[in-house]
């Protein structure tokens, strides 16, 4: 089973795509309620195979509609239509939080603006997942996390510093699950200040305002001393030889990060078996290896490629300081401390199991126990008849085109 911090939180989630549904699936890892509203005959575009360059095979899984709506119940309503909206005033009423990335045209014209619905519930927490924030000239205008997210607070600019050309955004959905993360704790937050003054909230974040948290050195830094961003630096020409990586024998990487206290780099001398380099004048104390990186990292570059992985991993095991492998992602399934740890979950489903990545988060030393994602309105029925509507209504409006 899921979390139960959340349990008899309701969330109505009126959203497509990937930043207010991720933060819609974190809220349900954690025991809330959570109705996914579509459109009766829209699919959402992350609910088939939204990602390119995939291979050519029948995985039996939507993977990302999965990541994005587990655990979630979905109802396909015509919003568009009163009877629609009836059905979704309802569902508000009853509800603690309501989360959309609807732009303010849309939720103007849905009647789903923050003032509607405080007028049916002023207790809702109305969260909003936008672009680049709700005010300013932009705020019309959509966005996503490859534009405002990865582009333009600065963090594919740090990404390829580097690099021979511009680094594309390096994970779908990269920028949407950071910021779905940071919208189900505001949301969290909102509710606590509910359960003590009983206030509703209107919660925004966006795609620009995570980026710009998570690059907050960079951009602090642009502006006290008036450069671009935080230099970064090639392989061969970093500051911190013991911050830096190091290709083995057989062609993977080890990482390095040790900071340069005195007696590091004796340490990690005395344990590849060359302590004639921790002898070495050049690299005696932090000083000197700090004025001397270049050199340093020569020999440690030779050092490294004389071995595979597999012996380096043998002779670093008790290395003080930290250093891991540089992992694919298909290679993060088998680390000992993703399974140690229960991060990547196996999901039930009707054709059987599948593997999600749990959401950060784990509470009183308790793996989390995934739900599926909804088929496209598999509750709506179950949803609507518990809001007391009589069987003959739900007919009649399955067959008016409001509910599928």
């Amino acid at each position: 089973m899921t979390y139960d911090l959340l349990q008899g939180v309701k969330v109505v989630e009126v959203a497509m795509y990937a930043f207010a549904p991720s933060a819609g699936a974190i809220l349900a890892d954690w025991g809330a309620d959570v109705v996914k509203v579509v459109p009766p005959h829209t699919a959402d575009p992350m609910n088939g195979n939204p990602v390119a360059a995939l291979p050519d095979k029948d995985v039996g899984v939507r993977f990302m509609w999965q990541i994005l709506n587990r655990g979630k119940r979905c109802i396909a309503l015509d919003v568009s239509t009163e009877a629609g909206r009836d059905v979704l005033h309802d569902l508000v009423r009853e509800a603690d939080v309501f989360v959309t990335n609807l732009l303010p045209s849309a939720r103007r014209r849905f009647g789903l603006d923050v003032p509607d619905l405080h007028a049916l519930n002023a207790a809702l927490v109305y969260a909003r997942a936008t672009g680049h924030g709700d005010r300013g000239p932009e705020r019309d205008r959509g966005g996503y996390d490859i534009t405002d997210f990865w582009s333009r607070a600065g963090v594919g600019h740090a990404a390829s510093q580097v690099a021979d050309e511009f680094v594309p955004l390096v994970s779908p959905a990269f920028g949407d699950l950071t910021s779905g993360g940071f919208l189900a704790g505001a949301i969290a937050a909102a509710l606590f200040r509910r359960e003590r003054t009983g206030a509703g909230a209107v919660v925004d974040v966006s795609l620009l305002s995570s980026a710009m948290w998570v690059m907050s050195p960079n951009a602090v830094a642009a502006q006290l001393y008036g450069i671009e961003a935080i230099p970064r630096f090639r392989h061969s020409d970093a500051r911190n030889p013991l911050v830096n990586a190091y290709r083995t024998a057989d062609d993977r990487y080890i990482y390095l990060s040790g900071v340069l206290t005195e007696g590091s780099f004796a340490k990690l001398c005395a344990a590849v078996g060359r302590d004639d380099l921790g002898a070495d004048p050049r690299f005696q104390d932090s000083t000197a290896l700090a004025a001397n990186a270049a050199a340093c990292i020569a020999e440690l570059d030779a050092v490294f490629a004389a071995r595979p992985l597999d012996e380096w991993s043998t002779v670093l095991a008790d290395l003080p300081i930290p250093w891991t492998v540089v992992r694919s992602a298909g290679e993060t399934g088998a680390d000992p401390q993703v399974q140690a740890n229960d991060y990547l979950v196996e999901v039930e489903s009707p054709t059987g199991k599948f593997p999600l990545v749990a959401s950060p988060a784990q509470f009183d030393d308790a793996p989390q126990r995934l739900r599926r994602a909804p088929e496209h309105g598999e509750h709506g029925d179950e949803i609507v008849s518990g809001l007391g509507r009589a069987w003959d209504d739900i007919v009649a409006m399955k067959v008016a085109g409001d509910l599928l």
